[in-house]
């Protein structure tokens, strides 16, 4: 068996990141957070990439508990379940794994000082919950609910506990609209239960992340709201450079093939 995946990061690295889109989640997930923090966390800049990165150990350890938990016992009981990580794994690894995710999960936690704060808790409480019903659920719809409240909880999980109290709900208000609602379309796609044929279209992903800075002009007065502000922006920005890059690359390509 694979003793990297006694690492936290590493499944999720092996079984779904090494195939799918890592620029996505460095530009669209990690640098935003990374961005967040520095801007509109409670500490200094330096602190808040530290607290960033522990709360994110926290989370993936747990979601990694919940992606062992789909890929091997979840998955062969659906139709069109993925068959992904060490299928027939003993007894032993799959302890040994989930074990090394708790304790990294409880060193995290007391890191970051969170061991009787009831915010923590509650937090990752509901992320379990969430994915409890996502691997318990049959119904194909019903767990598109699911998977949007888990890209939620991706993302949130390394800023949630950083950035000022003021600004959270702004931040978690733009990685529902945004973030999380857009992962959804690959997430329906993926299982055969979306029918936009365009939706992989730059023009589609530019206006679909340019849609919030509407959102941004009706709550620009507003204080609580730099986080909202700063995130549609950031993912705006993020948008356009990457549809112009293509626009780019695809301008050469022709020049090449003429």
């Amino acid at each position: 068996m694979n003793f990297a995946y006694l690492l936290p990061f590493s499944y999720f690295f092996n079984t779904r990141l090494r195939g799918g889109s890592v620029a996505f989640h460095v530009i669209f997930e990690w640098l935003a957070a990374v961005v967040l923090v520095c801007t509109v966390g409670a500490v200094g800049p330096a602190q808040a990439l530290l607290l960033a990165g522990l709360s994110y150990l926290a989370f993936i350890s747990l979601y990694e508990i919940g992606y062992l938990v789909n890929d091997l016992f979840a998955s062969q009981k659906e139709a069109w379940g993925r068959q992904r990580g060490p299928q027939g794994a003993s007894g032993y690894w799959m302890g040994a794994w989930f074990v090394s995710r708790l304790a990294s999960f409880a060193l995290a936690t007391t890191l970051m000082g969170k061991l009787a704060a009831p915010e923590w808790w509650s937090f990752f409480s509901a992320l379990c919950v969430v994915f409890a019903l996502h691997n318990g659920l049959k119904d194909r719809e019903l767990k598109t609910a699911t998977f949007l409240w888990l890209a939620w909880f991706r993302f949130m999980a390394p800023v949630m506990f950083v950035v000022e109290d003021v600004q959270r709900l702004g931040v978690g208000l733009a990685a529902a609209m945004a973030y999380a609602s857009f992962r959804l379309f690959g997430y329906l796609d993926s299982k055969g239960l979306l029918q936009m044929s365009g939706r992989q279209r730059p023009g589609f992903r530019l206006f679909f992340f340019l849609m919030p800075l509407v959102g941004a002009l009706a709550l620009w007065p507003y204080e609580g709201a730099r986080g909202f502000l700063l995130l549609t922006a950031y993912f705006a920005l993020a948008a356009t450079l990457g549809t112009v890059a293509g626009l780019v690359r695809s301008k050469d390509g022709l020049k090449k093939s003429g």
